[in-house]
């Protein structure tokens, strides 16, 4: 680098309060952009992962599942499931009931749930069939553990009638997704057995994190493939939901990152503007004009990568920090936050978040370099004329 750049760059950001303003802004724009980014990945792979683990799999066949390599399933469980409607003495609520063996509750889905109230072995009515439900339910419901309800189940088999059978409360548990919590439910698979009726029956698969993304891999090695539903068609709502979500989220962070470039290019300007003369004795002594755009471009990119470096740290540890506070808000149980999961681990999407760092950097970069060309026309005659 020329050694009058690197001085005038240096003493630039040295003495330049235009440059300190613009490397808070830089900052103070990055940090929320990330903050904001992690944490609408983060709620999203949280509500993606409680779907799949508690509501439908990743894939839900009739089918044998021998044929699938063992490395690519978590876990395969026969599930019974019905759409009922359940009442106590004073409320009645829809659910969707499914019928699961012990099991089902692996490793995974009890992470995906908290229980928050379980009735003793041998405690209240042992001859009545046992169902869990949500926080939602039983708040609604006005039950406790222990409580007599009443299931109206419709079932898919036509040889069993419609007709009401009592069950017991066993387990309350919370998701932290009331959305979630509001429809869903469970019952012991024999139970459901005898109920249900069997032509619900299917097996309800969960892939290891490394197949999540190739599920038609996974269907290739069934029977019969397109008898196999994907967690994706199950709930295709949803899941458009989410992919829409996504790219609004870019769209409008990409709006922030054209404004904060922008901001960059008004700085340089200004800076042009407040160094007239010592730009013009620069060029009075001998300096080219390449060297001039040069040291005042240098100058506002290194305080510009620096206010996004910064930024992007600042973002990582709020983000890293905020878990406790989103677990004890989603534990308080207030009403305006139950559409919203605030209990999920923390995923940083890198590659998102460089790229939006890269599009800052390239949009700065192009709009200080058109800015910085008007520095052809500050002359050493400037100087005299502005005496």
């Amino acid at each position: 680098m020329n050694p009058f750049v690197r001085k005038a760059a240096v003493k630039r950001i040295r003495t330049g309060q235009k440059l300190t303003g613009c490397f808070i802004l830089i900052a103070l724009v990055t940090s929320p952009l990330v903050f904001a980014l992690i944490f609408s990945e983060s709620m999203m792979n949280g509500i993606t992962e409680k779907y799949i683990c508690l509501s439908d799999g990743h894939i839900q066949t009739s089918q044998s599942t021998e044929n699938i390599p063992e490395e690519m399933i978590y876990s395969s469980d026969k599930v019974l499931s019905a759409n009922v409607l359940i009442y106590s003495s004073t409320e009645t609520s829809p659910l969707y009931v499914k019928g699961v063996e012990k099991s089902y509750f692996n490793e995974r889905r009890n992470s995906q749930m908290h229980i928050l109230e379980e009735r003793k072995e041998g405690e209240g009515s042992s001859n009545l069939g046992g169902i869990t439900i949500s926080r939602y339910t039983a708040q609604k419901l006005g039950v406790s553990v222990g409580d007599k309800v009443a299931l109206m189940i419709v079932p898919e088999d036509t040889s069993k009638t419609i007709r009401p059978v009592l069950a017991v409360v066993d387990k309350i548990f919370y998701t932290g997704y009331d959305t979630l919590d509001k429809l869903l439910s469970y019952v012991d698979y024999s139970y459901a057995e005898k109920v249900f009726g069997s032509s619900s029956f299917c097996n309800e698969i969960l892939v290891n994190p490394s197949y999540a993304e190739r599920l038609n891999e996974v269907v290739s090695y069934l029977d019969n493939p397109q008898l196999a539903s994907l967690w994706t068609s199950k709930n295709s709502s949803i899941y458009q939901n989410f992919i829409s979500s996504r790219q609004m989220i870019i769209i409008i962070l990409l709006l922030v990152v054209f404004v904060a470039a922008f901001y960059t290019a008004s700085v340089a300007n200004q800076i042009v503007e407040e160094d007239m003369k010592r730009i013009a004795i620069s060029k009075l002594i001998g300096a080219s004009d390449r060297q001039v755009r040069s040291s005042v471009f240098i100058s506002v990119y290194i305080v510009t990568i620096s206010g996004i470096i910064c930024g992007c740290i600042l973002g990582l540890l709020l983000s890293f920090n905020m878990g406790p506070i989103l677990s004890a808000l989603s534990k308080a149980g207030i009403e305006s936050l139950s559409f919203y999961l605030l209990d999920f681990d923390i995923v940083v999407p890198y590659t998102t978040v460089m790229l939006l760092m890269a599009a800052l950097l390239v949009i700065s970069f192009i709009s200080v370099k058109l800015t910085l060309r008007r520095t052809v026309k500050i002359t050493p005659v400037q100087l005299f004329t502005s005496l």
